[in-house]
């Protein structure tokens, strides 16, 4: 599915920032070049009882390989929604490109999620398929999974990872216990290029706080880690280890995506506690760690040895940070991944108005600009500020469709030329814009926002 109109896409790839690469011919160009080096593997105590591997580029291109045809034969559709309830893992990556291999699109279902609220994300992204695990830190998600499936019409199947998978799931294992039976990953016809598809839908929540579905073509996928490594200054291959979900727009674009551009590889830890999160880094040689903001501090003095942070935070009230090799992956609540490295003393550099060179360097390419939507009525735009605006080759720009039912859900905030309205109220000052809170009334809770309505409702 493409959603990205033909005149932006032609003029993203005019200024070669977009191309015709997919994330599955990224990985597939690397598992040429260096078949037997390591690409995902787990690291640490893992959440999922019998879940812990280690794969290489051709290791891993086999199992999507067979996975893919496995979901084709099972009738899992191009453009169908796969739903990723699984924590940080190896094998959550090999199911994230296979699903992408055949031509599914891919949503998290974080695991800390209740029921309804996972049924709610099913109605709004029309997912039709899910993968969970037996259980995860000792809860019975399978169950929870199993139940919500039973619950809901929409969906398909359940697959699960694990050992003691409870009834009533397809144990992936199984499957993959015999590749070679599986066949050939099926021949995907797409209209247009298949970078311009979409496949990874976030989760964000509206002023109104709201679930909101987020679509993201592999193109911008691709040109967050673009932005990600300019930002960071990354010039060699590097072990990323990613403590995010495995679905998410951090994991896929800032760890995933990041690493594989630079030539490296990720390594994936579920932490529990910041002495296992810096064993972790030490005993898997991490070069950098994408991780929420908050914890970015905590785990610098536990270690020893510089090491390269990307802090993951919605962009409100950002946490301290080492003064060095720290980039902040900014989601704006989930509407996007925007990479801003912070300054020497190490705080958080603004967005700046109009558009932004990457990395510093005016010869880079422009991934996105931001602009100020006056408010109604107001004389002076920089007096008074104005909704934040976003648009550019990494910023979604347009919604995912309503859901088939009927039924309404909240749609992404898209202006006619395909700047997206990110609901922030924000001011003009000195060639930068800084971020004042919500254009509705949310109360800061930690760093992030949350409305009285949804206090009400929890």
């Amino acid at each position: 599915m493409i959603l990205t109109s033909e005149q932006r896409a032609e003029a993203y790839v005019a200024s070669g920032v977009w191309s015709n690469v997919t994330l599955v011919e990224l990985l597939r160009r690397t598992a040429i070049v260096a078949p037997e080096t390591i690409v995902f593997e787990d690291v640490g105590v893992g959440a999922v009882p019998g879940l812990s591997a280690k794969y290489s580029f051709a290791e891993a291109e086999k199992r999507i390989n067979g996975l893919a045809a496995f979901f084709a034969a099972v009738g899992l559709r191009p453009d169908m929604v796969l739903g990723i309830h699984l924590p940080p893992c190896a094998d959550a990556a090999i199911v994230l490109f296979a699903a992408l291999k055949a031509g599914l699109v891919v949503a998290p279902l974080p695991v800390y999620w209740t029921k309804s609220e996972i049924e709610a994300a099913i109605e709004a992204a029309s997912i039709k398929a899910m993968v969970t695990a037996s259980e995860i830190e000792n809860e019975p998600s399978g169950e929870l999974v199993r139940d919500v499936a039973a619950d809901t019409f929409a969906i398909r199947f359940v697959f699960a990872v694990g050992d003691g998978q409870p009834d009533g799931l397809i144990d992936l294992s199984e499957v993959l216990a015999d590749l070679d039976a599986l066949g050939e990953p099926p021949e995907v016809a797409r209209r247009g290029e298949a970078a311009d598809h979409v496949a990874l839908l976030s989760m964000a929540r509206t002023p109104d706080d709201e679930l909101l579905i987020v679509p993201f073509s592999h193109n911008q996928l691709l040109a967050v880690a673009t932005g990600h490594l300019l930002e960071a200054g990354v010039v060699t291959p590097e072990t990323v280890l990613s403590t995010m979900h495995p679905a998410s727009l951090a994991s896929v674009a800032g760890s995933i995506a990041t690493a594989l551009m630079s030539g490296g590889r990720v390594a994936f830890h579920h932490g529990t506690s910041l002495a296992g999160l810096a064993e972790a880094v030490e005993s898997v040689g991490a070069d950098r760690i994408v991780l929420p903001e908050v914890m970015v501090a905590p785990l610098a003095a536990r270690l020893d040895r510089p090491l390269a942070f990307s802090a993951v935070g919605v962009g409100l009230g950002l946490a301290p940070a080492p003064a060095a090799r720290t980039v902040d992956l900014l989601t704006l609540g989930g509407l996007c991944l925007i990479p801003r490295a912070r300054d020497a003393a190490g705080s958080t550099v603004a967005l700046p108005a109009g558009a932004a060179h990457m990395g510093g360097l005016s010869a880079a390419p422009v991934l996105f600009e931001a602009r100020i939507k006056a408010k109604a009525g107001a004389r002076s735009r920089k007096a008074d500020g104005g909704e934040l605006l976003l648009g550019g080759a990494l910023i979604p720009d347009a919604p995912w469709p309503e859901p088939q039912s009927g039924r309404r859900s909240a749609l992404l905030g898209v202006t006619s030329d395909g700047f997206l309205r990110t609901g922030l109220a924000a001011e003009e000052r000195d060639g930068r814009l800084t971020i004042t809170g919500t254009l509705g009334e949310n109360i800061g809770v930690a760093g992030s926002t949350i409305s009285p309505e949804r206090i009400d409702d929890l």
